[in-house]
């Protein structure tokens, strides 16, 4: 199973990336590599300001194969599965207000 590294030091870029239209939770990962959707994947998630990654099995649930109009890179967009360590409720924590932003983000 293929694992990402998703290093977050500050929150605006916790927010280009998280997706808080999926019912569970998910990231944006920037990647060229090929994808398809429903495939499984494994998350490695530093947030700002926390010591400790979180690992979390994620599955493809959008691909986004060459940069777009509106700057969006090359990647995969990957739905949590199974939050056991409620790292959706955490990102959201640390987002606040941001999350009402009419800022682009890198997801759909």
């Amino acid at each position: 199973m293929e694992e990402f590294t998703l290093e977050f030091s500050k929150k605006n870029l916790l927010y280009k990336a998280y997706m808080s239209f999926m019912k569970e939770g998910g990231l944006f990962v920037a990647t060229n590599d090929e994808y398809e959707i429903g495939q499984t994947v494994t998350l490695k998630v530093l947030l700002p300001e926390e010591q400790q990654y979180t690992f979390i099995a994620g599955k493809v649930v959008w691909i986004n194969s060459t940069a777009s109009h509106n700057n969006t890179p090359p990647g995969i967009g990957v739905a949590f599965v199974d939050d056991q360590h409620n790292l959706k409720q955490r990102i959201e924590t640390q987002l606040g207000t941001l999350l009402g932003s009419t800022e682009p983000t890198h997801t759909l």
